[in-house]
């Protein structure tokens, strides 16, 4: 009878040990805690290509840049990342519904609308091709295609690994990141800056154009991707340091998504801030140009 009892105890005592175990667990997940473990890799690799395309609502022209962008994720696939900019140009034609204040000032930084360019345009990890100050391409008819410099970027050495987590609470709409970034060599550059995007898809309305790119048509609707929402880093990110070979970089952090957000050309129209359509996109760059690697950041909801 003894031995009875002391089996049985063993066996609710195993009990008791698994429910604490589901317990913890439990509350591991409520705190996305589980959810935010980044393992970056420390064996030297070649470049995520960044494309930052300036496009517009009302550019008959940009869904061709929406395709091209797309041919190129599909290539590449998680070798490349994308980040769309509504911008308006001078006479405010081409773009009212989508704008942002960062959008704009990167529109007139990379001398993309008015300048050199016309939307659509794109960058490809900042990186100057043209052999001037200019550091965008433009796309201005159906022959051309993003694929080329994009292939260029993904062969070029990365100084650094980056990687990285989010999370959504959609009862607070808190939206919390941690990135990792291992050196595997020492870095270029006097200064290197962690820039943290956040970007919306599923985004429906309407694009002068459309047709020429169907697989974002839906009825009379068109279903914008990669839209950009906001920098939780500042307009040009955040300084980091050390850059040498073997450092690594960890840090973490936290925005609120608002309900909506409201164009800034367009009076004061606002679109939803539907959080199951956020991604985040990570990258550094040297000083304000040139893009070392990129990720975009396993995404989990609580």
């Amino acid at each position: 009878m003894k031995k009875t009892f002391r089996l049985l105890g063993v066996a609710l005592v195993a009990t008791a040990m698994l429910f604490a175990g589901c317990n913890k667990n439990e509350e591991e997940e409520e705190d996305g805690s589980d959810a935010l473990e980044v393992n970056v890799s420390q064996t030297a690799t070649t470049k995520t290509v960044l494309i930052e395309e300036f496009t517009g609502n009302r550019c008959g022209y940009c869904p061709y840049g929406h395709k091209y962008a797309n041919e190129v994720k599909a290539s590449l696939g998680d070798k490349c990342v994308v980040i769309n900019y509504h911008v308006k140009t001078n006479n405010n034609q081409l773009s009212n519904a989508y704008t942002t204040t960062e959008g704009s000032t990167l529109n007139g930084a990379f001398n993309v609308e008015g300048g050199s360019f016309g939307i659509p345009a794109a960058t490809f990890n900042r990186i100057d091709f043209g052999g001037s100050s200019k550091i965008t391409k433009g796309i201005q008819t159906s022959t051309n295609t993003y694929q080329p410099w994009a292939d260029q970027v993904v062969a070029m050495s990365a100084c650094a690994n980056v990687a990285a987590a989010a999370t959504i609470n959609k009862s607070t709409r808190e939206l919390k990141v941690h990135v990792k970034a291992y050196y595997t060599a020492d870095g270029t550059g006097t200064t290197n800056k962690l820039n943290i995007a956040l970007i919306q898809n599923n985004v429906m309305g309407t694009q002068s154009g459309a047709s020429a790119n169907p697989s974002q048509v839906v009825g009379s609707q068109y279903r914008h991707n990669e839209m950009f929402r906001a920098f939780l880093t500042g307009q040009w990110g955040e300084a980091i340091s050390p850059i040498t070979s073997g450092s690594m970089i960890d840090k973490t952090y936290t925005y609120t998504i608002p309900e909506s957000y409201t164009c800034i050309s367009d009076g004061n129209a606002s679109e939803p801030a539907v959080l199951d359509d956020m991604e985040v996109i990570v990258f550094i760059t040297e000083a304000n140009t040139n893009v070392v690697n990129a990720c975009k950041a396993k995404m989990t909801f609580q």
